[in-house]
């Protein structure tokens, strides 16, 4: 037992004096080649520390080497774009202008309710809110506000915002939240000349009982 005790704690040291000869920023920020990184290095010294068999030096020399390679790797993606872009990608713009880019959404893999969640996360619970929506290398996502945004909003209104149609699927349970039926929201789509409800990427209703429309761009 004092042996494993022992191990541990050479380990958990070389572990974090790795983590930290790595810097805040590889944590702070860390994109899809520093979680590799960081797992790869939580495997190969969790190994040697549940197997006495193996010899603690071949867990320091392993941890040693993602070390040195992080540190490589970050200093070429410092000096090269080229490599910095390969290695962490580009910032995604997911709402422009106002509108849902839904290629770039299916590029990135996020579906529309995902990006719902982390705009109303980030206190937008409706798109006119929102002008440019960025989604980072890191996978926050950055948002532009509307210049019509009120974080203030006033202090009685009739129902949260709610999304009534996603990419071509009506959303029941939120017409009966707003005291609506299915004829009253093809009467809105009527009146906005569309026929098909597939036809409809994003339709929602704000607390004031304004709809708001983005159709489906062919």
């Amino acid at each position: 037992m004092i042996v494993v005790l022992i191990r541990s704690i050479l380990l958990y040291i070389v572990v974090l004096i790795g983590l930290r000869i790595m810097g805040k920023g590889e944590i702070a920020e860390m994109n899809s080649f520093d979680l590799v990184i960081t797992l790869l290095i939580a495997e190969v010294a969790a190994v040697p520390m549940e197997n006495n068999n193996i010899p603690i030096v071949n867990g320091i020399a392993a941890v040693t080497g993602l070390v040195f390679m992080q540190i490589v790797i970050s200093y070429l993606a410092l000096k090269s774009r080229t490599v910095r872009v390969f290695l962490s990608g580009k910032p995604s713009i997911l709402i422009e202008k106002g509108e849902i880019n839904f290629k770039i959404l299916k590029k990135e893999r996020v579906t529309i309710d995902e990006l719902l969640e982390q705009l109303r996360i980030l206190g937008y619970f409706k798109i006119s809110d929102v002008q440019y929506a960025i989604l980072e290398t890191d996978g926050n996502l950055s948002v532009l506000p509307s210049s019509s945004y009120n974080s203030t909003p006033a202090c009685e209104f009739n129902h949260l915002p709610l999304s009534l149609i996603i990419d071509g699927q009506i959303i029941n349970n939120n017409i009966k939240i707003i005291n609506k039926d299915i004829n009253w929201l093809f009467e809105v789509l009527n009146s906005n000349q569309i026929e098909n409800v597939k036809d409809v990427l994003l339709l929602t209703i704000d607390e004031n009982d304004k709809v708001a429309i983005q159709k489906k761009k062919i």
